[in-house]
């Protein structure tokens, strides 16, 4: 039997599986539907390819304060592309370090 040679550098998937969002998120599949129902603003699934792992992302840390992306929309929603914008901004962490 031969071993396969891995290479050495395997970056992370773009898009995420359901069980793959769920595990990111700490539950199952299941739950998961649930929990992001709650959620304003949380990137949709795309039916070709799966969950945008990079708008999760942006998503969640704005949400936790991570990026200082402001809510632009009337009902005080996210919108994925300012989200996604975000991702070029400075963070909180470069602010204070300045």
């Amino acid at each position: 039997m031969v071993a396969r040679r891995l290479p050495e550098f395997v970056p992370d998937p773009r898009y995420w599986t359901d069980w793959q969002l769920a595990r990111h998120l700490g539950c199952t599949p299941n739950t998961m539907h649930r929990k992001i129902a709650k959620l304003d603003g949380f990137p949709k699934k795309d039916s070709d390819f799966g969950w945008d792992s990079v708008a999760i992302e942006a998503y969640l840390n704005c949400r936790s304060g991570l990026t200082t992306t402001q809510k632009t929309q009337k009902d005080e929603s996210y919108n994925v592309d300012d989200i996604c914008d975000g991702l070029s901004r400075f963070t909180l962490r470069e602010l204070l370090q300045q």
